[in-house]
């Protein structure tokens, strides 16, 4: 079976490979967290640009088939530049802000007026040019409003799901009194909250770029992945490195967070 390799600065793409574990994909996984060095949305722009390098050098020697960067801000800063490298010979798939599929669904749903998006992210994606092309390309759709929710990332490695918390963080954090139309979860850590953030704004959309990457990398690779749950494969086999070394310890904890997303 094909070899895909999932990559983030933790544990924000188990929800990404969560994703394709759903859609019974024939693959096996490597999955690395270059926990070392997490979180990488509060760091300086070229240094985390020199991790996700080494990071992608590591994998290279695993002879994965096709890389999926399930961290939008390793996307926004490195994914151009790990393209270019003709030493990388399989196929990179990156994360961005679900903007788009925001802007297609609420013009589904009939509405007629400006959308008021809010995109949450890390620091880094929050100021990218990225993200500024993203809301440039749809500003004649939408309005824009943008929030760093920074401690959702500590709350996932801390292993920190208290519903109390979570929910105090985020209305204390999302205060405005505009009613958006929809919350575009810009960072993977934040879909471990998703309920949280259906439940908080039940009159909001609220999306990721999860399946959206799932579903267009399935597409590039030639990936037949079986509807009918009776007629799925071999169990995908998953193996774990944080940067770039195994950590039975941190093993465990992934397994279990993996387990909450069911």
């Amino acid at each position: 079976m094909m070899t895909i390799a999932i990559f983030d600065s933790g544990a924000g793409g188990l929800t990404v490979l969560n994703t394709f574990l759903k859609l019974n994909c024939p693959a096996n996984f490597i999955y690395f967290a270059d926990h070392q060095h997490l979180p990488y949305g509060e760091k300086r722009a070229e240094v985390v640009s020199q991790y996700v390098l080494d990071s992608v050098e590591f994998l290279a020697k695993k002879k994965i088939d096709a890389l999926i960067v399930a961290c939008n801000t390793a996307t926004s800063l490195a994914i151009k530049e790990l393209r270019n490298k003709t030493k990388f010979n399989f196929p990179i798939f990156g994360m961005e802000p679900a903007v788009k599929l925001a802007v297609d669904q609420l013009k589904n749903q009939g509405i007629d007026k400006k959308a008021q998006i809010l995109i949450t992210a890390s620091n880094i994606t929050a100021n990218s040019q990225q993200l500024a092309h993203l809301k440039q390309r749809f500003s004649e759709k939408a309005n824009f409003s943008t929030i760093v929710l920074g401690k959702l990332v500590k709350f996932v490695e801390n292993d920190c799901f208290d519903q109390e918390i979570i929910n105090s963080y985020l209305k204390r954090k999302i205060k405005s009194k505009k009613k958006f139309d929809a919350i575009v979860l810009g960072c993977t850590h934040f879909s471990f909250f998703k309920e949280n953030f259906i439940n908080l704004f039940p009159k909001s959309l609220i999306l990721d770029g999860n399946s959206g990457t799932a579903l267009h990398a399935i597409k590039q690779l030639k990936l037949e992945c079986p509807k009918n749950q009776q007629m799925k494969g071999k169990k995908a086999k998953i193996s774990f490195y944080f940067s770039k070394k195994r950590n039975i310890q941190l093993e465990k904890q992934y397994q279990d967070l993996l387990k909450k997303l069911d």
